[in-house]
């Protein structure tokens, strides 16, 4: 029908001269309209509604600027106060861990060997309610695209972690050795949230946790990997056999690297020793626990701001194709 692809040209060009953040929900109002004036055979009405809205000054009531100043505000609170608290969850787990290990070393010998899944597990819980709150300000937060919010997580991720690297560390010049995983790390995270976003939107959300999970524990998995291969050298099968262990990883265990860092356990795998278990952990104590309590917040938010493609706005386009 002519005049109906007239009218939707006419709305589409309305909508761009609004504020990105309302677009799709005025040009989802509008279409319904237009659905229903072209249902009941009101051409002309039709395209007066369209040739109106196209010609009308851009602007929006009050009530709308004020919900549209309401979220931005809680989506930027979101996004800048998330990874602090991320930072503060490690760090409270962290001491929490030192202080069960004192009162357990003096009584039991599995105390060492109960730190890291302690720590871990602190850190995964903690992580989960800071999820549980975020998910109630993504609720009324700014609704865009899924690249425009995985790289805004992943950005605002980034302006934290990296001087809490450095804040960490002895020497500056140490950065150069967890830096690189760390990127690797921001990187592999914001194609995950892209991902789990795209499919939220779709209208597929347990396929978008799914997904979002499996690919961010990959994505920690690989920056753990990179920044031990990177600062612990293979070990030499023709280096002789001498009391002390070699300082230097075997490669074949790499994909278990960050499930060890989380457990310190082997799973009865004769890789990696304790020996070189001790260099990994030595090397990465506190970025696989960062990743821990990161990625529940960062994936919470990208799935419950995406929203799900209209059937009303899917069944018009096919309509008009």
């Amino acid at each position: 029908m002519v005049t109906r692809r007239v009218a939707e040209a006419l709305l589409r060009a309305a909508a761009r001269r609004w504020p990105v953040v309302l677009r799709d929900d005025l040009r989802r109002e509008w279409i319904a309209e237009l659905h229903v004036l072209a249902e009941a055979g009101q051409r002309v009405r039709m395209l007066r509604f369209a040739a109106s809205l196209a010609a009308s000054r851009a602007g929006a009531p009050l009530v709308d600027r004020a919900v549209w100043r309401r979220q931005v505000r809680r989506t930027a609170a979101a996004l800048l106060l998330a990874p602090p608290a991320c930072v503060a969850i490690v760090a409270v787990a962290l001491f929490a861990t030192a202080a069960v290990h004192g009162v357990l070393e003096l009584r039991f010998g599995w105390a060492q060997r109960l730190q890291l899944p302690l720590f871990s597990t602190l850190c995964a819980g903690l992580g989960v309610l800071l999820a549980l709150v975020v998910a109630r300000a993504a609720r009324h937060g700014v609704r865009v695209g899924p690249s425009a919010t995985a790289v805004g997580v992943g950005l605002a991720v980034a302006i934290t972690v990296v001087p809490a690297e450095v804040a960490l560390l002895d020497d500056a010049r140490q950065l150069g050795r967890v830096l690189p995983g760390v990127l690797v790390w921001l990187a592999g995270l914001t194609l995950a949230l892209w991902a789990a976003a795209t499919l939220a939107r779709r209208g597929r959300p347990r396929l978008a946790w799914t997904v979002g999970v499996l690919a961010a524990f990959a994505a920690a998995d690989v920056a753990v990997v990179a920044t031990v291969v990177a600062a612990i050298p293979p070990i030499d099968p023709g280096q002789p056999v001498t009391e002390l262990p070699p300082d230097g990883v075997d490669r074949i265990s790499a994909p278990l690297w960050l499930l060890n860092c989380w457990t310190d356990w082997s799973f009865g795998l004769p890789r990696p020793t304790d020996w070189e278990r001790f260099l990994i952990t030595d090397l990465v104590l506190v970025e696989p626990n960062f990743y821990l309590a990161c990625t529940p917040y960062a994936l919470t938010w990208a799935i419950r701001t995406a929203r799900a493609e209209p059937a009303a706005e899917a069944a018009t386009a096919q309509a008009a194709a």
